[in-house]
């Protein structure tokens, strides 16, 4: 009876050896599982990061253009002015000029 209970207790134990091991095991394949879903999920963020600010930098250097697009357009309004102010200008320099030599 007692090599009965001897032999029942090292089986229990064996059996609890075996549970640790495939426990460890299983724990080991969980964590690499996380690790590398982890490392897929930052991939996808980064990815994701990057597609945003290259959008961004798209959508601002539209904007950036189109002011550019807004200034040139209201400075070749001010050289027009410019150039009719400078035509009267010039026929009343004439006028003068005339009048003073005559």
């Amino acid at each position: 009876m007692v090599e009965e209970t001897i032999k029942t207790i090292k089986e229990t134990e064996m059996q609890a050896e075996a549970m640790v091991k495939k426990a460890e095991e299983e724990c080991a394949a969980i964590l690499e599982n996380a690790r590398a879903q982890a490392e897929s999920l930052q991939a996808e963020a980064l990815a994701e990061a990057r597609k945003n600010a290259a959008d961004a930098l798209a959508r601002e250097k539209e904007i950036g253009e189109s002011s550019v697009q807004e200034a040139l357009a209201e400075v070749e309004k001010d050289i027009t002015a410019l150039r009719e102010s400078a035509g009267t200008k010039e026929s009343e320099v004439i006028s003068a000029v005339i009048s003073a030599l005559v």
